[in-house]
């Protein structure tokens, strides 16, 4: 289909309603199919659009509008959970596991027990904070005892040094023992020889959910050995990779939306917080963005594929829909109304330099005589050009 760029031409519609065999359907389309045009004079600017046509071919008007408008980068990117929300449970003493009840995604609270270890050395260890704790008041006594003696000179250098070494040397295994028991959650403060045990808790230290479990009940966990993964979801974030090419144009505090495989229609605004400083060997950079809005973490699924759009710093602009942009030899025009008659419109092509493109809007470099009163032919404006 051609169209029409003349001063003051009128485009007339006409139908071709023949048929060469009886029997033959009438075209639902064939009106619209039959406006044709001649071509305008070279160098024309105006354009005669009529009623017909118009209403024929659904074509709409709008007004420029003026906001704020960036360039975007595309990213690729995956929820991420930052360091502090994971955590590996091992034991810092070997012991065999029992009490192992965990699923993977079940829910765990700050303090619960996850399963136990039971380990004879755990008997042994009990036994000497007890026994060394108890000798500790006579090696006090007795250091204080021969410091008096050596002050009033009755008693040897000697024998005062060695009662302070004893006292001093008890006192550093005791506290060492308490501190060693504190690791294996047992209180060296509320224990007796009647509550020794075989058997310690391991307790989680935070909130969140148990993503792996390593070992099985029965099993000898060894010292450092990793046995169950949790992870917190309080404070997830968008872990977006970069090309290098556009590290240099991205900075924290630029806004980010982001999209999720399930819900492609709607968008979560982010801001960077981080941008990394080294190329990875894909050439690439992380780039980390927390939400704006803390509440829809609730709903991100750590490891979630994501893409999202990294908003450049921003720029007041001009700003029409997209397809009120026509390209023509690639250079862009619009047609602004310039006159409206009985039987029309009268058109003016305007030349406009695109910018940034945002929520199917394109920007545009300000125009002369282009403003919010301005009427633009927003849709179907290629038939015409």
């Amino acid at each position: 289909m051609k169209s029409i760029q003349s001063k003051y031409i009128l485009i007339g519609a006409f139908a071709v309603l023949t048929g060469a065999f009886s029997g033959c359907g009438k075209d639902a389309n064939t009106a619209a199919e039959s406006i044709e045009v001649a071509k305008a004079p070279e160098g024309s600017t105006e354009i005669f659009l009529t009623a017909e046509q118009f209403s024929t071919m659904e074509m709409e008007w709008g007004n420029p509008t003026q906001g704020d408008f960036s360039n975007e980068i595309s990213v690729q990117g995956t929820v991420g959970i930052p360091v502090e929300g994971m955590q590996e449970i091992s034991a810092y003493f070997g012991g065999y596991v029992s009490g192992l009840k965990l699923l993977e995604g079940q829910a765990v609270r700050k303090g619960q027990v996850l399963f136990y270890l039971e380990n004879p050395d755990f008997i042994r260890l009990q036994q000497d904070y007890l026994e060394t704790s108890s000798q500790l008041a006579y090696l006090k006594a007795e250091f204080e005892r021969h410091r008096t003696l050596y002050g009033e000179q009755i008693s040897a250098q000697k024998n005062y040094l060695k009662a302070e070494a004893d006292y001093q040397g008890a006192l550093a295994k005791s506290q060492s023992l308490k501190k060693q028991l504190s690791l294996i959650n047992i209180n060296a403060d509320q224990l007796t020889p009647e509550t020794i045990r075989a058997k310690v808790p391991v307790s989680s230290p935070i909130n969140g959910f148990v993503e792996d479990v390593h070992v099985v009940p029965g099993a000898f966990l060894p010292a450092s050995g990793k046995a169950v993964t949790l992870l917190n979801k309080d404070h997830l974030h968008i872990e977006l990779f970069l090309f290098e090419k556009d590290a240099p144009r991205v900075h924290p505090g630029q806004k980010v939306e982001v999209s999720l495989p399930d819900s492609p229609d709607k968008d979560l605004i982010a801001q960077i917080y981080v941008v990394g400083q080294s190329i990875n060997e894909e050439r690439q950079i992380n780039v980390h963005a927390h939400l704006v809005n803390e509440e829809e973490e609730k709903s991100l699924i750590p490891g979630t594929f994501v893409q999202a759009m990294v908003q450049l710093d921003p720029q007041q602009s001009w700003a029409l829909p997209e397809n009120a942009l026509v390209e023509v030899d690639g250079d862009y025009f619009i047609l602004v109304q310039k006159e409206k008659m009985a039987q029309g419109f009268k058109l003016e092509k305007v030349k406009v330099t695109p910018g940034a493109k945002s929520h199917g809007k394109t920007a545009i470099q300000p125009v002369k005589g282009v403003d919010e009163s301005t009427v633009v032919l927003v849709k179907g404006g290629f038939n015409l050009l």
